[in-house]
């Protein structure tokens, strides 16, 4: 019998020329193989970095993989919250139409109208008067062509009643006097208060008549003025006129 190939000493390792080339053809197919599985896992399992967009940039007209996406369709990037060029959330706002609203200014309601001021006048000469020892003389540059006189150094007073205010304050009197002398004193009490003492100058005649304006503060309602002069003779009046609201 011949001896088998590989066998005996120094033939162990040796092989015939045909199983060589099987070897070899086995090896070969079985690189192939791994070489071919190799590139379908690359070419399946994941894109390449020239078909994929980069960490920042989004996908290209360039690339007919990732058509450009329509503005009004596109959606932020899933992920990491990125937004696609031309997204409804990149573009700016609308300008409002809307008319600015704006708030009417704040106004007080109207002052109530003052009381109108209310113009009364009481002749000197009048029964509803107070006419303590005084006489009652023709006038023709009076009012009513009557005044009363004789008042003062403890002879008469006048005193004028029912002096009407709607409302308490200041009230405007205007007396209508006449004296035909050198100025004279008179006073004059409002409801029995301290009397204020005016000083008269003479109008140029007993028939002529001049005025002095005094303030005096009146109640609400009836009020008295009383005309006197303890000390000396008080000129004559015509009358008062009163301005009180």
């Amino acid at each position: 019998m011949s001896p088998r190939h590989g066998s005996g000493p120094g033939g162990m390792w040796r092989i015939g020329p045909i199983r060589l080339l099987a070897v070899v053809g086995v090896g070969y197919l079985i690189i192939v193989l791994t070489l071919a599985a190799v590139n379908v896992d690359l070419g399946f399992g994941e894109s390449p970095a020239a078909d994929r967009p980069g960490p920042a940039g989004p996908a290209t007209d360039l690339d007919p993989a990732f058509p450009t996406p329509d503005p009004a369709t596109a959606t932020p990037a899933e992920g990491g919250g990125e937004v696609r060029v031309g997204s409804v959330a990149t573009r700016p706002a609308a300008p409002s139409t809307a008319p600015p609203t704006t708030r009417p200014p704040a106004t007080r309601p109207p002052a109530a109208p003052a009381a109108p001021v209310v113009v009364r006048s009481y002749e000197a000469e009048s029964t509803e008067n107070g006419l303590d020892d005084i006489r009652i003389y023709d006038c023709p540059g009076c009012s009513g062509g009557k005044k009363v006189g004789n008042i003062g150094r403890d002879m008469g007073t006048l005193q004028f009643n029912g002096v009407t205010a709607r409302t308490g304050g200041s009230a405007t009197v205007t007396i209508a006097y006449v004296n035909g002398e050198a100025p004279r004193v008179g006073r004059i009490s409002v409801n029995g208060a301290a009397p204020i003492t005016l000083t008269f100058p003479g109008t140029g005649g007993w028939s002529s008549v001049g005025t002095m304006v005094v303030t005096v503060p009146l109640r609400p309602g009836p009020n008295t003025l009383k005309m006197f002069n303890p000390d000396s003779p008080a000129p004559d009046f015509d009358k008062i006129t009163v301005a009180v609201r």
